[in-house]
């Protein structure tokens, strides 16, 4: 007769089972929690590089405002300061342009730019010539935003922060040097025609972002766990909307049929243009401290990740251990595969007991005998 398992056996095989499947979980989940904390990590790491490349980028996108409009005005361009900033872009575009794919655009950008500078335009044609630099950079700003993955950031707090510095405030500080060149290329005079339309086109567009910005910061404001950011940003906003209200206030379009002052709006447009700027750049700051501080937040979940793995490891070596040692406890099998079992009434009487037996027979007998006699 084949032998069989007996129940000690079979328990024994589907402890093992169980711990195999056990195992097997915990491999698949912890397999796909570090997967996630791996994206995560690398998407933290895109961004960051974004934000590290936005800032020289906006230095270089302040100073071809600029030159914009010296060279509308006639006066000398700062050309050296613009060399300086797209070295600095080249400078970050070397570490992450292949990631970011900014190389072409920038190296095109850059033969432009000595293009420019060496043709030294002046008034109208300064104004168009600077103005495409102009666009070309903000373009790459963008694209830099997006390529980054800045801008499908899932946090309120960062995404909002990204709105500001590479949506609306980019635009902000073309608008306010447009602005002033217009005046400048009227000499002074009050702006009328299409100079006017443009004019208040770009006052209306400073005035939208503007408020776009507050209502987005103050957003991000409400939902960051940075407790600093809200102290932080606070007195550069204020300046920057002040310096917008005085420059697009919210009477504007019922002055729009009046005569513009010209050295007003391009006096307030300069400090439109300054506060921006400023903001920008600390806006830019305050993202990569939040980046920073994600990135923090992954690098101990992936600590706690190895941890319990670790720890899970230890247990279920220790079951399993546990589990072989019971196994080789279990009865060992007869030569016919059945398992010896002892039972309470098999155990052997003492000899005593089997003694007093016959004893007890004997006298059964004499007392039978001695009841037949009478």
């Amino acid at each position: 007769m084949a032998p069989s398992i007996g129940r000690p056996g079979a328990r024994f095989a589907l402890s093992v089972c169980c711990l195999l499947a056990v195992a097997a979980f915990f491999s698949v989940a912890a397999r796909f929690a570090f997967s996630a904390t791996g994206r995560d990590r690398d998407l933290v790491e895109r961004e960051r590089y974004g934000v590290e490349m936005l800032h020289p980028l906006t230095t270089l996108l302040s100073q071809l405002v600029s030159a914009q409009s010296a060279a509308v005005r006639g006066e000398q361009v700062d050309a050296a300061g613009v060399r300086q900033a797209v070295s600095a872009v080249a400078q970050e575009d070397t570490r992450y342009g292949t990631v970011l794919g900014t190389h072409q655009r920038l190296s095109d950008l850059t033969a432009r730019i000595e293009s420019t500078l060496a043709a030294a335009p002046a008034g109208r044609r300064a104004y168009q010539d600077f103005g495409e630099l102009v666009d070309l950079t903000v373009d790459l700003i963008h694209r830099v935003g997006d390529t980054a993955a800045l801008v499908h950031d899932p946090d309120l707090d960062a995404y909002y922060l990204m709105d500001a510095a590479i949506t609306r405030l980019p635009d902000v500080m073309v608008y306010a040097g447009r602005t002033a060149d217009l005046v400048a290329l009227v000499g002074g005079e009050d702006l009328a025609g299409e100079d006017a339309v443009q004019v208040a086109v770009a006052r209306f567009g400073v005035s939208s972002d503007a408020e776009r910005v507050s209502t987005g910061l103050a957003t991000s404001v409400d939902n960051t766990a940075r407790a600093q950011l809200g102290t932080n940003i606070a007195q550069a906003l204020d300046s920057f909307l002040g310096a917008v209200d005085a420059f697009a206030p919210p009477t504007m379009l019922q002055e729009l049929a009046n005569t513009v002052d010209a050295s007003v709006v391009a006096d307030r447009a300069e400090r439109v243009f300054d506060t921006a700027t400023s903001l920008t750049h600390l806006l830019l700051r305050e993202l990569q401290a939040l980046l920073d501080a994600r990135a923090g937040s992954l690098s101990q979940r992936n600590q706690i990740l190895v941890i319990a793995c670790v720890a899970a490891g230890l247990f279920g070596i220790a079951l399993a251990f546990l589990v072989l040692v019971k196994g080789s406890n279990r009865p060992s099998p007869d030569a016919d595969g059945s398992a010896t079992r002892v039972g309470v009434g098999s155990l052997p009487r003492p000899e005593r007991d089997q003694e007093r037996i016959p004893a007890r027979h004997g006298v059964d007998s004499v007392a039978t005998r001695a009841r037949d006699a009478r």
